[in-house]
């Protein structure tokens, strides 16, 4: 008995000398970049995991924003560039722009997180995104001729066949408001949120429904569902994966995410059989490119293509919304701007009731507000890559081989060094002929894996709010309110929705 205790105890020496030694080397390897000091105790072997849970609280609490959570912490220690160690990793984060420009053009070097790493592929054990989708993918061959041939969707050719199915969305968004007017205020985030997923089905995947008036859609609800609970599952990834913790929260996942991935796979087989009978045939929407993209010799994984599928439509549906709601909101404070945008819209719409599609080439202003929009408000606040070969050294800092590169888009876009007044909105920052320092505005990220769907979605919101603007005039109903308030799950986005009044 005492033998055993005896053995039990050496192990249990070894194993903690071991992990203390592992520890410090792997620590070693970023004493060079500066760091919150970890006190030596027990919690020495979890680094900042617990002073990081503290922050958080002391900030905001649950479902805090990590985006501002990051840059409290290098605010505090007063340099560009530090690094984080949390259980299972290390994270630098860095607002240097030579090293943010090198992360990401270099998409061979610092590539996507392996897919078991980002919480975005299996949740409670049910599949969302999948490990080989274009999102998900770190970078490897299959992804590359996925892009490659999901490409030709996004280009101008394409998405000037779509420009009729944005308009008829755009147009029962207005009649829904003109039904609605006589309320006094309306949230015009969870319209949007209809429409746009209304835009990315019927344009994407030639799923027709009824989104936008029908405010009670199983689909709308389904679809917000699986993004709140995936971002809560990432947001509190110590207890989401206890069993005894979101129970609900789980079981309205899997419900959710099986109605989605059942009607995406009713839908696709009807597809596919149709591309198998006529394989030179092309349909127009963006489900045909992505079916052709998982196609590489292989046999053709329906669970491979449902998770492109779904990427398409929440992330289109979310982002894009978030924009269009923010830009409103600017507006209501900035009547000004507002007016300007007015007088564009109207001039460009003429006698016409309909925009063809090379009427928005002469947006310019609202193009310039939206891009202003996404300079100040980024639905997503960072973007990461990880040093996948070796040791780098970039701008003269040296990042190790395995080390999570954070990219605070939205800190980086506020930067005084290269955005004169940044918290003020400020369209003729883009007006034609102003130069933008590469690497300071990325709102899609930027190089080879730049966001796939960015002309659509600057496109459909030109589309939209040039026939809201065209169609009413909004007046605000809070104007006591200055600041936006928001909240971040996988995005950020307004926390308590966007309120407007219609004139009549």
């Amino acid at each position: 008995m005492l033998f055993t205790i005896y053995i039990g105890v050496t192990l249990l020496v070894c194993f903690l000398i071991y992990l203390h030694v592992k520890t410090y080397l792997e620590r070693k390897r970023f004493y060079h970049i500066p760091s919150i000091p970890i006190p030596i105790s027990w919690k020495w072997y979890f680094g900042h995991t617990t002073a990081i849970q503290k922050k958080r609280l002391e900030l905001g609490g649950k479902g805090f924003d990590f985006a501002v959570l990051f840059e409290a912490l290098r605010k505090e220690l007063g340099v560009d560039t530090y690094v984080l160690y949390i259980f299972g990793g290390s994270i630098i984060y860095t607002l240097r722009v030579p090293v943010i420009a090198k992360v990401l053009s270099d998409h061979r070097t610092f590539m996507k997180r392996k897919p078991e790493e980002t919480g975005l592929c299996y949740v409670a054990g049910v599949r969302v995104f999948g490990p080989n989708g274009i999102l998900t993918d770190p970078g490897t061959e299959k992804w590359y001729h996925k892009r490659k041939m999901m490409d030709p969707a996004f280009q101008k050719k394409f998405l000037r066949i779509l420009m009729g199915d944005i308009t008829k969305s755009a147009e029962k968004m207005c009649q829904y408001l003109e039904d609605n007017k006589d309320q006094k205020t309306i949230d015009i985030y969870s319209l949007m949120n209809r429409v746009a997923l209304e835009v990315v089905c019927s344009c994407g995947f030639d799923l027709k429904d009824d989104f936008i008036m029908a405010e009670d859609s199983k689909l709308n609800k389904a679809v917000a569902d699986v993004f709140d609970i995936l971002a809560l599952s990432i947001l509190e990834f110590f207890t989401f994966p206890l069993p005894w913790k979101f129970r609900s929260e789980k079981k309205r996942l899997k419900e959710s995410n099986g109605l989605l991935r059942g009607m995406m796979k009713e839908h696709l087989s009807v597809r596919l059989e149709k591309i198998t009978k006529d394989p030179d045939g092309i349909s127009n929407d963006i489900l045909d490119h992505i079916i052709r993209g998982n196609m590489t010799g292989e046999e053709v994984s329906m669970d491979d293509i449902i998770d492109d599928f779904f990427v398409f439509m929440v992330a289109g549906m979310e982002t894009t919304a978030i924009t269009m709601s923010t830009l409103i909101w600017l507006l209501l404070k900035h009547p000004e701007i507002s007016q300007k945008v007015v007088a564009e819209v109207t001039e460009v719409y003429g006698s016409k009731e309909t925009l063809d599609y090379d009427d928005l080439n002469k947006l310019v202003y609202l193009e310039q507000c939206i891009k202003e929009c996404l300079r100040m408000h980024p639905p997503a606040q960072m973007t990461s890559r990880v040093c996948s070969t070796s040791d780098e050294t970039v701008a003269g800092l040296l990042i190790p081989k395995g080390a999570i590169v954070m990219l605070p888009t939205e800190a980086v876009q506020h930067l005084e060094e290269f955005w004169s007044d940044p918290y003020t909105f400020d369209p003729d920052r883009f007006a034609p002929g102003k130069k933008i320092e590469p690497f300071t505005y990325f709102p899609f990220t930027a190089g080879p894996r730049i966001c796939i769907g960015k002309h659509f979605a600057i496109m459909e919101a030109k589309v939209v709010l040039a026939k809201l603007y065209h169609t009413f005039q909004f007046y605000d109903p809070y104007p006591e309110e200055m600041k936006l308030e928001k909240i971040t799950t996988l995005t950020a986005k307004p926390r308590n929705g966007v309120f407007v009044g219609i004139a009549n």
